[in-house]
C-alpha cells in the first residue's frame, strides 16, 4: 500500500479535546490529566503515522487514533503514565478503529456503486445529468423542457437528492406506483430528446402536459 504524501504531523486537539472532556484543563494537572496528557504527547505521533500507513488516508488515521485516545480516557483508572502496557493496548485498539473504518468505507464504496448501477438502469445513462460537466451533460439539462412539470419535479427529486419513490410520492402527491411510472416515461422522453439534437433535430416545443 503507498504510504500517503500528506503532512502526518501530531493533531494537538486530540491532547486538548481527550484530556479536557474527561479530566479537566491540561495545564492544571488535576487527577488523570497529567498522565492521560503525557500517553498522548508520548504515543500520539507514532499512532497517526502507523494509522495512515494502514488507511492510506490521513484524515481517516485521526479519526482512529482519536477513537482510541478517547477510550483511554474512558479508562479506569486512568492511565498515570506512559508505559509498554499503554503502548500496546493504544496500537491494538488503534488497529481495530482502522479496521472498523475500512469495513465503513467498503459499505459505503458498495451502496454507492449499487446506487449508481440502480440510477443507470432507471434513467439510461443520464443519471449524472446535473452536474454541466460536458457538453453532453449542458444537453441534458437543455433537454428537460420536453418534460411536463411533474415529470420534471419526479426525476430532479430522484436524480438530483437522491430520494426514493415514497419520499417522492408524499412530496407531489401521488402514489409511488404513478411514480415510477412518472419517472420511466420522463426518462424515455428526455433520451429520445437528446438522441433527436444529437442527430441535428431542432428543439422540440416545450410541453404542457402534467
Amino acid at each position: 500500500m503507498t504510504a500517503p504524501t500528506q503532512t502526518l504531523a501530531p493533531v494537538s486537539g486530540f491532547h486538548f479535546a481527550c484530556s479536557a472532556l474527561f479530566y479537566g484543563p491540561v495545564n492544571g494537572c488535576e487527577t488523570g490529566s497529567c498522565g492521560l496528557a503525557a500517553v498522548i504527547g508520548a504515543f500520539q505521533a507514532p499512532l497517526l503515522r502507523y494509522a495512515a500507513r494502514l488507511l492510506n488516508n490521513v484524515t481517516l488515521a485521526q479519526d482512529a487514533v482519536q477513537n482510541a485516545l478517547i477510550k483511554l480516557a474512558r479508562r479506569v483508572p486512568p492511565p498515570e503514565e506512559p508505559s509498554d502496557e499503554i503502548r500496546n493496548w493504544l496500537f491494538r485498539v488503534t488497529h481495530n478503529e482502522a479496521v472498523d473504518l475500512i469495513r465503513a468505507e467498503e459499505r459505503k464504496r458498495r451502496l454507492h456503486t449499487a446506487y449508481a448501477e440502480q440510477l443507470d438502469q432507471e434513467t439510461g445513462g443520464l443519471c449524472a445529468f446535473d452536474t454541466g460537466a460536458d457538453e453532453r451533460e449542458r444537453l441534458v439539462l437543455e433537454c428537460l423542457d420536453v418534460l411536463s412539470p411533474l415529470q420534471r419535479q419526479v426525476l430532479l427529486l430522484r436524480l438530483q437528492q437522491g430520494l426514493g419513490y415514497d419520499a417522492i410520492s408524499v412530496i407531489v402527491g401521488e402514489k409511488s406506483g404513478y411514480v415510477g411510472n412518472l419517472l420511466h416515461h420522463a426518462v424515455k422522453a428526455l433520451a429520445a430528446e437528446v438522441r433527436r439534437r444529437e442527430e441535428g433535430g431542432a428543439p422540440c416545443a416545450r410541453t404542457k402536459r402534467d
